[in-house]
């Protein structure tokens, strides 16, 4: 006699999306099971804040700065031969001098576009970090946001600080 066979359970996947502080004024794309914030300079080039020229700078900082901000130590679970023991590996050399050598270019404006570039902050929370912040109401009386103080002039010269920083990278 043959055992008769057991039918398999299936596991329901729960996919969890990320706290609503991690969601926090940016936009997310689903990737199969993963939900992917979006870079702030990519939403900010699809609504027309920044050139395709600008946008394309940007990244380039991007991506020197997250790679110069990796840790130096080979991970223990990285069974490869890669490189040595002589210290980090060059790629992370090169992108930290490439990285020191954009933060002297842009000058006082290096705050501002390494928040936004490398660090996702958006333009409000960058403007609430610097002038401050006030409660903005309905006709009911019900708080319906906080912005910046002086909100139109501070994402004004936001927006115009952030362009020209990124128009002083050279790749």
């Amino acid at each position: 006699m043959a055992k008769a066979k057991r039918k398999r359970k299936v596991r329901d996947i729960s996919r969890e999306m990320p706290t609503d502080e991690r969601l926090k004024g940016q936009e997310t794309r689903r990737e199969g099971m993963a939900t992917r914030l979006v870079p702030v300079i990519d939403t900010m080039l699809k609504r027309d804040q920044i050139t395709p020229q600008e946008h394309l700078l940007l990244s380039y900082y991007r991506s020197q700065a997250l790679l110069a901000d990796k840790s130096e130590v080979k991970s223990c679970l990285d069974f490869s031969v890669k490189g040595g023991d002589m210290g980090p590996p060059a790629a992370i050399t090169s992108a930290i001098l490439e990285t020191a050598r954009i933060e002297r270019d842009l000058g006082s404006l290096r705050q501002i576009a390494r928040a936004v570039a490398v660090e996702d902050k958006t333009l409000t929370d960058w403007c609430i970090s610097q002038n401050g912040s006030r409660e903005r109401y309905n006709g009911d009386g019900k708080c319906i946001a906080i912005v910046p103080c002086n909100e139109v002039k501070a994402m004004k010269q936001a927006r115009l600080d952030l362009r020209m920083a990124a128009r002083r990278i050279v790749r």
